[in-house]
C-alpha cells in the first residue's frame, strides 16, 4: 500500500485530497505547515506528496527540492490557489510531477493520483542512467542529481537543448558535459557568447565572410557555425541575441546551411545546438523581444541548473574542491577550515552561485596568507555583512511577532494564541515587504536576493499582501 503526505493549511483542501487518496485505497497523513510536513516525510518517506505553495511558515516551493530528495524519491504534486504561471514553470523545472490550481474536483484528484503512481511504478522498473563523465561538476545533492539525470538524457540525444539557470550556476560546464558524453565528443565544442557579440559583426562572426566582403576583409574567414561542423555549437546567453540575428539563426537551424558574408553559395554545417539562458525566454517572446519560432526550435530538451542555495549539501565538497585547486595554483599546502566555517557558508544565499563561491574561496585563501586554517573572518567582508543583515531582517523573527501580539495589532482578544501569532507574523511580513519595496530598487532579482527568497516565493508574498511589484503590477 502506498503512502501520501498532504501538506496544506486549508482544511477543505486537505479533506478533499484525503478522501481522494483513501478512495484509491492508499494511506495518508496531513500536515498544516512546512515544518510539520517535512517531519512526517522524513520519519516515514512517502510515495506521493501534495505540497501547497502558501503555508504559514513559508512557501512550499522553497522546500520542493528537499522533498524530492527524500530517500523514497516521492512524486510531488504542487498545489496553489493563485495559478501563477511563473510558479508553474519553476515547479516543473525543479522536478514536480504536476501542478494543480485550487479548487480541484475529487474525480480529477483520483485520476491524478492513479497517473502519478502508475508513472512511479514504471519509473521503478527502468534502469538507472549510466554514470556521466563530469569533470568540474562537484556535488551529490538531490538537486544536482536530478539535473545530471537530465544532462545524461541530453547527452544521449541529438535534439537541440536549452539550459536554464541563474548567472554563475555552471551552464557552460553542463553544456561541455553533454558534449563530452555524446557521440560528437571527438568533434569541436564551439562557444558563442551572445552577450559579447557586436551587432555589426554578428553575421561575420557566426557565418564567416569571403575576401573583399567589406572593408578590412583581407582574406576568407570561417564563422563559428562552420567551425562547429561535426561537433556542438553552444550559444551562451542566447536571450541577448538581437532580433535581427535571431531571424538568420532560425534559418540556419532549420536548413543546416548558412551563407558567409559576401559569398554567392551557401555552405553546410552538421552541428548539434546547445543553448543557455538566465532569462525568461517565454516572457520575452510574449513581449516580442525574442522570436517565438526560434524559441520552439531551440528547446527540444530543457535542463534547469539549480542555484547554489538549493544545493547546501554540496558545500563541503565544493569547499574542499576549490581549496585544493586554489592552494595548488598559489603553491600552498591545502588549507583546512574551522568548525564554524561551513555553517557560515550555509547562512549565505550565494546570489552569484558557483562563480561567486569560487571567487570567495580564493579571497579567503589570500586573506589567510600563511595560516593553515580558514575561519569565517577570512571570508570577504560583504559576505559576512550580508549574513548578519539577513539575520536582522528576517520578516518572521520573534521580536516583531511578539510586538504585534503585545500591542494588540493582531486582535488577539478574539483569537486563539496560535491565530494571534500567525496574524502578528503576517503583519510583520507585510511591513518588511513594504520597507523593502520603499527602498526604490526596481530589479526584482536584487530584491529577492536581499530578502533571501526565490522569485516565485517573492511574487507569492506580494500577491498575498496585495502589494505592487517593482513593475507597478498590483497583485
Amino acid at each position: 500500500m502506498t503512502k501520501s503526505v498532504i501538506i496544506d493549511d486549508d482544511p477543505v483542501t486537505t479533506r478533499l485530497i484525503g478522501e481522494a487518496v483513501k478512495a484509491e485505497d492508499h494511506q495518508y497523513q496531513i500536515a498544516h505547515t512546512l515544518a510539520e510536513g517535512l517531519g512526517l516525510a522524513r520519519q516515514d518517506p512517502p510515495d506521493l506528496i501534495f505540497l501547497d505553495i502558501s503555508l504559514p511558515d513559508g512557501s512550499g516551493m522553497d522546500l520542493l527540492g528537499t522533498f524530492l530528495g527524500l530517500s523514497s524519491e516521492p512524486e510531488v504534486i504542487v498545489i496553489s490557489g493563485s495559478g501563477d504561471e511563473k510558479s508553474v514553470e519553476t515547479a516543473i523545472y525543479l522536478g514536480a510531477w504536476d501542478y494543480v490550481q485550487k479548487p480541484v474536483s475529487r474525480g480529477a484528484l483520483r485520476h491524478m493520483i492513479r497517473q502519478a503512481l502508475r508513472y512511479r511504478q514504471d519509473k521503478a522498473g527502468r534502469t538507472r542512467l549510466v554514470a556521466l563523465k563530469r569533470p568540474g561538476m562537484v556535488g551529490d545533492s538531490p538537486a544536482l542529481h536530478r539535473c545530471l539525470q537530465e544532462v545524461a538524457k541530453a547527452a544521449s540525444s541529438a535534439a537541440p537543448c536549452l539550459i536554464h539557470g541563474e548567472t554563475g550556476v555552471g551552464k557552460e560546464l553542463a553544456a561541455r558535459i553533454i558534449h563530452e558524453n555524446s557521440t560528437r565528443c571527438e568533434g569541436p565544442f564551439v562557444i558563442v557568447d551572445c552577450a559579447a557579440l557586436q551587432e555589426s559583426l554578428i553575421n561575420s562572426t557566426l557565418f564567416g565572410h569571403v575576401k573583399g566582403a567589406f572593408t578590412g576583409a583581407n582574406a576568407d574567414k570561417k564563422g563559428l557555425v562552420e567551425i562547429a561542423d561535426k561537433g556542438v555549437l553552444f550559444l551562451d546567453e542566447i536571450g541577448e541575441l538581437p532580433m535581427s540575428a535571431q531571424k538568420n539563426l532560425l534559418r540556419v537551424l532549420q536548413e543546416q546551411t548558412f551563407l558567409p558574408v559576401g559569398a554567392a553559395r551557401e555552405k553546410k554545417s552538421d552541428f548539434r545546438l546547445v543553448s543557455a539562458t538566465n532569462r525568461d525566454l517565454a516572457a520575452m517572446a510574449d513581449q516580442q523581444l525574442f522570436r517565438q519560432d526560434l524559441l520552439h526550435r531551440i528547446m527540444g530538451q530543457e535542463i534547469f541548473m539549480p542555484p547554489l542555495r538549493e544545493r547546501p549539501e554540496d558545500l563541503p565538497q565544493l569547499t574542499a574542491h576549490f581549496l585544493q585547486k586554489i592552494c595548488e595554483s598559489y603553491g600552498l599546502p591545502t588549507k583546512g577550515n574551522s568548525p564554524d566555517f561551513l555553517p557560515t557558508l550555509k547562512n549565505y544565499t550565494w546570489p552569484g552561485n558557483i562563480r561567486e563561491f569560487g571567487h570567495c574561496m580564493e579571497n579567503a585563501v589570500v586573506n589567510a596568507g600563511a595560516e593553515p586554517i580558514l575561519y569565517p573572518q577570512h571570508l570577504p567582508s560583504y559576505v559576512r555583512i550580508r549574513i548578519r543583515s539577513g539575520e536582522l531582517d528576517k520578516p518572521d523573527n520573534a521580536p516583531q511577532v511578539t510586538e504585534a501580539v503585545e500591542t494588540g495589532e493582531a486582535g488577539e482578544a478574539d483569537m486563539t494564541l496560535k491565530e494571534a501569532r500567525q496574524e502578528g507574523a503576517r503583519r510583520a511580513e507585510k511591513r518588511y515587504l513594504e520597507r523593502l519595496l520603499a527602498g526604490g530598487e526596481k530589479n526584482v532579482q536584487q530584491l529577492c536576493e536581499r530578502a533571501g527568497v526565490s522569485k516565485p516565493h517573492f511574487y507569492d508574498l506580494l500577491r498575498r499582501h496585495g502589494l505592487e511589484s517593482p513593475g507597478k503590477k498590483k497583485f
